[in-house]
């Protein structure tokens, strides 16, 4: 029987439009948050739940809950944390490319870059890869996390195979579900932005 993994990202955040945000510990703007109530009814069944510490995730988990989710004593892990984007946190493309418009090319490599002043990109693809085995040998069969989108973009990207150069690939929106089923073969993407 394969592990069916819900992947949660966290509602809009109070951050500007635009801005990279990883490490920086921004809360929730209250806006956006209306299609959780969609996803409780393919909630109900999960056996445990795991959660980024961020303030975030944890608000997007408080609101599942108010929204009458069944969630039992989550489990905080810090490798479901956002990357560490470094000096880039909290600035837009426009003002990255204008001072540090060198690093633009080495960030296109992107499984060699490491963030100025931030996370390795190799560093964060151990621990996702990391998180996922652990979510492979759990006990538990149905298994929900509330997390963030690189680490969801890249988590699906592990399981079905595929370089984690290619994250982009995989648009997670705010407040949505993914939905992966991992077998000892790897794994099958069920659902995106449920």
């Amino acid at each position: 029987m394969p592990t069916q993994l819900f992947l949660l990202r966290h509602g809009p955040t109070a951050a500007p439009s635009g801005c990279f945000v990883g490490s920086t510990d921004v809360s929730l703007s209250g806006k956006g948050l209306t299609r959780l109530d969609t996803l409780i009814p393919l909630l109900r069944e999960t056996d445990c739940w795991y959660c980024s510490p961020m303030l975030r995730t944890r608000q997007t988990l408080e609101r599942l809950q108010q929204l009458g989710c069944s969630v039992d004593t989550p489990v905080y892990d810090e490798r479901l944390r956002e990357i560490d984007f470094g000096r880039w946190e909290m600035q837009t493309f426009t003002d990255i490319a204008v001072q540090d418009e060198d690093q633009l090319a080495a960030w296109n490599q992107y499984l060699d870059f490491v963030f100025p002043e931030g996370e390795a990109v190799a560093d964060f693809i151990e621990r996702v890869d990391a998180m996922l085995a652990l979510f492979s040998a759990c006990e538990q069969k149905s298994i929900a996390v509330m997390t963030h989108g690189g680490i969801i973009r890249t988590m699906i990207c592990l399981a079905l195979g595929i370089s984690p150069h290619n994250y982009l690939l995989f648009d997670v929106q705010p407040a949505s579900l993914t939905v992966l089923q991992l077998f000892s073969e790897g794994g099958v993407l069920c659902g995106l932005n449920l």
